[in-house]
């Protein structure tokens, strides 16, 4: 796989990335889980990417709102960048923010919940 990402350019593997977490990935969790959320989503990078294909090392810490996810692994920067789309892609999907940190050999992903902020006012506190 090292030599795969070698050939291929950050921009490149993060387009392929954003494509693969909006389309193939959303299917596969549908398809498997019959559900999108964000468990089923770590789930997916925790039992294919790190137990099935031995890409990288899964770890995570946190809560239900708050999670940091790292993705150890020795394929260079495009790897992470690939990797760091395709979560961006389903974390958008769930409306949880996330932040990236790619580097040659490790993704840090910090994903905050988003709180949504309502647009309709509270009535009862402009009477008076």
């Amino acid at each position: 796989m090292k030599l795969l990402w070698s050939h291929v350019t950050v921009d490149e593997a993060r387009e392929m990335g954003n494509r693969n977490g909006n389309n193939n990935v959303l299917e596969f969790i549908l398809s498997y889980f019959r559900k999108f959320d964000l468990d089923s989503v770590l789930k997916i990078f925790r039992v294919i990417g790190a137990e099935y294909s031995n890409a990288y090392v899964y770890s995570e810490s946190g809560d239900d709102s708050n999670r940091t996810i790292i993705l150890r692994h020795t394929m260079g920067r495009s790897a992470s960048a690939y990797y760091g789309a395709s979560l961006k892609a389903l974390c958008d999907r769930l409306g949880m923010e996330l932040e990236l940190e790619e580097s040659d050999d490790q993704l840090v992903c910090k994903i905050r919940a988003v709180v949504q902020k309502s647009l309709v006012h509270d009535r009862s506190t402009h009477i008076r």
